[in-house]
């Protein structure tokens, strides 16, 4: 299964048809933990809070990625970052890259 993680955006209007579609965090990490997702494009604000800047109180992508890195589960086809909030985006991009390298950024 592929995984679309984005409180607002609709995977299918993003190229993302058929992805099983996760609002928040924890609703992303119970998704990886089944060990069926093979491919995940994660957003990292998942919050008005967040959008806003506040990403202390809120969890994020990032929080995703972290979880992922803690648990050693990587999709085999790779992550990809869609956020368009770009250091929130640089933090993600730097834990994929342990894991994956470049190409899947």
């Amino acid at each position: 299964m592929k995984l679309w993680l984005d409180d607002v955006r609709v995977p299918g209007l993003h190229g993302a048809l058929g992805f099983a579609w996760a609002k928040t965090a924890d609703e992303a990490i119970e998704i990886l933990k089944t060990g069926e997702v093979t491919f995940a494009s994660l957003d990292h604000d998942l919050s008005v809070e967040a959008t806003m800047g506040n990403w202390r109180n809120e969890r994020t992508g990032y929080d995703v990625v972290c979880w992922m890195e803690q648990n050693g589960v990587w999709p085999r086809d790779g992550v990809r970052v869609h956020s368009q909030n770009p250091v929130g985006r640089e933090r993600m991009q730097v834990v994929i890259e342990k894991q994956y390298g470049r190409r899947f950024l």
